[in-house]
């Protein structure tokens, strides 16, 4: 009885929940927005410290206080700010600093000033990309925003007087403007006073982010919300699971029609409309000698094989819940399990989703969604071999490997031209007209996020997503890709749906405007090609 444990932990959803239950919890959650962090980081730092000899030791106490607290803050905006939530911390702030002191002691050796360019730069930088902050991060392209902000912070040029702390996109020239400059400051006190009297920073556009990416956070919350919020309904006024009767083997089972539960008529509807939605075969592509050397319809058919798996499944399933529904059998226990998980959980049973797409979507929805992927890859199986992709676009995110078919589509390319697989790289058209470039494969269903597309070239926007008609993959040559060697262009990720869990390729595309490439990687500029049914 006198037992007691103080546990200290991190929120993670591994906590068992049991746990968390059984113990009085406190939670620590610290002020949100740049200001409030670097107050916090300042007031732990002691005076004398900061203003030890080199005086530049200071600004750079500073700026490395300004580039932690960009990197907590972003973490609220995840999957925008980073694709994931990395576990960063004080303790990353206090190595950094133990880092910057051991560099400058080096080159100041006891002086009270040295000149900013002779402070070594390139080493403050390699060891907070690679080991204090990069340390932690697994994903090239988070790897990319963390580097952008490195090298951008930590350079000669932040001891000028002019130097941009952030930038901000100005919505009607669509330049850069400065949204804040580094200040005037030399001593601890006189940036810890900046600091407290600075007013309120807490637009994304300081973190490096689009000015509507909390609109943008806010409904991602609110559609998860709207979800949960539509199963927890369901679930309070259900009165009880379609069930079999007890008793003996000699007992007649009891009518469904005496107990429904309250889901009971929307699920019917929906089993007997999914009854006559769903279509009632997978086309097969052809076979033979020719189909078993490509790799694309040896890609296909993979893909029609899990298709055929999963929609012989959900055909049967739906086909005897209809039937018991309608009192003409009894249910088996799959039956049963299946209206369970319909009404509800309002959800579809595991082994139709195969392969589960990190948005949660209702059972109606899934099912919406599933029947628009089958008339997919029928169309695709109807289609001549040597025309698939290339007169009618393929929905890529209809696809259970997206990346798969692109790959195979280089191969397919390779084979074609008689050259190797790595010789070739992806060129990449926008347009709305759909219209083929001759020798290339044609996608749509594709949205883009953190920027905007124009002719096949990006620019800078605060739109929150743009809806892109036709995407022209065509695989060329070194050789073949000279004349476009000359335009700035910037690579970004290609993810299966908004949630970026998934990460499928890269793409590049040329792109306008007066700065640099990595701008883009700082406002979270990617693709998805699968978006819920509306």
């Amino acid at each position: 009885n006198n037992f007691r444990i103080f546990l200290t932990m991190e929120m993670s959803p591994k906590v068992p929940a049991n746990l968390v239950r059984m113990s009085n919890v406190v939670i620590f959650e610290p002020p949100r927005g740049i200001k409030s962090s670097m107050i916090r980081i300042f007031s732990s730092l002691p005076k004398a410290r900061v203003d030890r000899a080199p005086a530049e030791r200071s600004r750079l106490y500073f700026l490395l206080a300004w580039l932690h607290s960009i990197i907590l803050e972003r973490l609220r905006y995840t999957p925008v700010g980073w694709t994931k939530t990395f576990e960063f911390s004080e303790a990353d702030y206090r190595c950094a600093t133990a880092i910057v002191d051991e560099w400058v002691d080096k080159i100041g050796k006891g002086r009270r000033n040295v000149r900013p360019s002779q402070l070594p730069w390139g080493a403050i930088q390699t060891s907070l990309r690679t080991i204090v902050y990069g340390g932690r991060i697994d994903n090239v392209y988070d790897q990319e925003r963390l580097d952008a902000f490195v090298k951008k912070l930590f350079s000669a040029e932040s001891y000028g007087g002019q130097f941009p702390l952030a930038t901000k996109l100005d919505r009607k020239t669509k330049k850069i403007d400065t949204l804040l400059r580094i200040p005037d400051c030399r001593s601890y006190d006189e940036f810890y006073k900046w600091i407290k009297e600075t007013k309120d920073i807490s637009s994304p556009e300081f973190l490096g982010l689009p000015c509507n990416a909390e609109a943008l956070l806010l409904r991602e919350q609110a559609t998860r919300l709207l979800s949960v919020f539509s199963k927890l309904q369901i679930y309070d006024t259900e009165v009880g699971a379609v069930k079999e009767g007890g008793g003996g083997g000699g007992q007649r089972r009891r009518s469904i029609a005496s107990q429904h539960p309250p889901w009971y008529e929307r699920v019917k509807k929906l089993v007997n409309y999914w009854v006559k939605a769903v279509p009632p075969s997978i086309k097969l592509l052809p076979s033979g000698p020719a189909a078993s050397s490509s790799a694309l319809i040896r890609c296909l058919q993979r893909e029609i094989s899990l298709f055929k798996k999963v929609h012989s499944s959900i055909r049967e399933d739906i086909k005897n819940a209809q039937e018991y529904l309608d009192g003409n059998q009894s249910g088996s226990n799959r039956t049963r399990e299946v209206l369970r998980m319909l009404g509800a959980e309002d959800r579809v049973p595991k082994w139709w989703d195969i392969q589960p797409r990190p948005t949660a979507l209702s059972a109606s929805n899934w099912m919406q969604d599933f029947i628009n992927r089958v008339e997919g890859i029928n169309e695709i199986a109807k289609t001549p071999p040597k025309e698939i992709g290339r007169k009618k676009p393929i929905w890529l995110g209809g696809l259970y490997s997206p990346e798969a078919f692109v790959a195979a589509s280089r191969q397919e390319i390779a084979r074609s031209k008689n050259c190797a697989v790595d010789s070739l790289s992806l060129v990449v058209t926008i347009d709305d007209s759909g219209d083929s470039l001759g020798d290339d494969f044609i996608y749509h269903g594709f949205t883009l996020f953190g920027a905007e597309c124009d002719q096949s070239k990006l620019s800078l926007s605060d739109l929150e997503f743009q809806k892109l008609k036709f995407a022209h993959f065509q695989w060329k040559s070194a050789k073949e890709r000279k004349e476009k060697n000359e335009e700035k262009s910037v690579s970004f990720p290609v993810y299966l749906e908004s949630s970026r869990e998934r990460f499928l390729f890269q793409i590049s595309l040329p792109y306008v405007g007066n700065h640099d490439h990595y701008m883009f990687s700082e406002r979270g500029t990617c693709v998805t090609v699968w978006s819920p049914p509306v």
